[in-house]
């Protein structure tokens, strides 16, 4: 496998040490009640926590008048967020909502949830809005369950929702995007990869370009999804090679295709941006196909590349990857909290400016009032469901083969 760096085991890192610190926040002493066991510890603070939330109004249904005027009395809200487009969110907020400052901090999903566990477990209670993706399951297992964020979702905006997202999900997500296949359009005049064992083909040797799922729980979470559903990976083999998958020492077809993807020198990249622009720059001869986020199609003007996305792929293209909006558990600046969630999602109107950073190319609005137009609709993208749990069991199991294979 060729790679532009050592691969790395930031995310080990992570995950390891919220396993210590979940288990050091749910032990004795650390929120339990005298003589009690870490079980009855960690179900005292659930219920403390939840007690706090239903205090706190999380399960109303407010005006933005009233949030306002509560808000303004404490003056700030704090924003952990996975994405650096919350500066253009500071902006409108700020502009809308005055005598509220913004404090943002952009930080990978993987660095809020070790934050977020290690500031609650010393009882530091800083953050007031969480955004995240799941980071194959640790934000489901690790705060939601634990009750260290809480869902937020008003009834005049969940109105406007789609299902599972109206009223199954874990928290508020205003949209999703995928992980994709990315061609280069200037050579490619239609999607030259049409299932994904075609990336085990000699043609694509040294070719395809990619995050290293060690260091993008995204990426981590599409191989996931295809362990899971190792059965569709194996109908896709014949529907490409004409005849049955034999295993070559793997346990199911989406381990096999992910050993032979290896052995094809794939070239592993720091972000979606480099894998967009490497593919998308104009007048290459043999450009590469890249596997990015979806959302990267946004700079498609900005940077003048030639470059598109397939959702046409055996035998699903992706995995959805839910953006998650929850207030911090014993958020100082709750009410701000509320009024900022509401202004990401987009406000009871769908207009609201909070929401047009991620309103773009490759995101798909969770709203039938304010999604886009332009591109493939949601009930006609053809992906797996997101299994937080599942993916939370198997992160380990996978990390060690993807690491052996290498």
């Amino acid at each position: 496998m060729r790679t532009k760096r050592k691969a790395v085991t930031a995310l080990l890192v992570a995950f390891t040490m919220m396993f210590m610190l979940a288990a050091c926040n749910s032990a004795p002493g650390k929120g339990s009640q005298a003589g009690g066991d870490g079980k009855q510890g960690a179900a005292g603070n659930v219920q403390a926590a939840n007690e706090w939330a239903e205090k706190s109004g999380l399960n109303k249904t407010e005006t933005v008048d009233e949030l306002y005027a509560k808000a303004k009395q404490e003056g700030k809200v704090v924003v952990y967020s996975q994405s650096s487009r919350i500066k253009d969110v500071k902006a409108t907020f700020e502009a809308k909502y005055p005598g509220i400052k913004v404090e943002a901090f952009n930080l990978s999903t993987n660095d809020i949830v070790e934050k977020v566990i290690r500031e609650q477990a010393a009882g530091i209670y800083n953050a007031d809005v969480i955004f995240v993706k799941d980071a194959s399951g640790a934000v489901s297992t690790e705060l939601t369950s634990k009750k260290l964020v809480h869902k937020y979702l008003p009834t005049d905006l969940s109105a406007k929702m789609v299902e599972p997202y109206k009223s199954k999900s874990s928290g508020l997500v205003p949209y999703f995007s995928l992980r994709a296949i990315f061609y280069n359009t200037d050579v490619y005049k239609t999607p030259p990869v049409t299932n994904w064992w075609d990336l085990t083909m000699p043609e694509w040797k040294g070719k395809v370009l990619l995050n290293d799922p060690i260091d993008s729980a995204d990426m981590m979470d599409l191989f996931l999804a295809m362990v899971q559903h190792a059965d569709e990976m194996k109908q896709a083999y014949k529907d490409k090679f004409g005849k049955d998958i034999v295993l070559e020492g793997t346990e199911n077809a989406a381990y096999e295709f992910i050993k032979r993807f290896l052995k094809n020198d794939p070239v592993l990249m720091k972000s979606s941006d480099e894998v967009v622009e490497a593919v998308g720059v104009t007048n290459q001869g043999k450009p590469p196909i890249g596997i990015g986020a979806s959302s990267k199609l946004r700079d498609v003007v900005d940077k003048k590349l030639s470059i598109a996305a397939t959702y046409d792929v055996l035998p699903r293209i992706s995995v959805v990857g839910p953006s998650y909006l929850y207030v911090a558990d014993k958020a100082p600046n709750v009410n701000a909290a509320k009024l900022m969630i509401r202004w990401m999602a987009g406000e009871a109107d769908g207009k609201a400016d909070g929401f047009k950073p991620f309103n773009v190319m490759g995101s798909w609005s969770t709203r039938t009032d304010n999604g886009r137009t332009d591109q493939l609709p949601i009930d006609k993208l053809h992906v797996w469901d997101y299994d937080s749990d599942f993916f939370y069991k198997n992160y380990v199991k996978f990390r060690e083969f993807w690491l052996k294979m290498q």
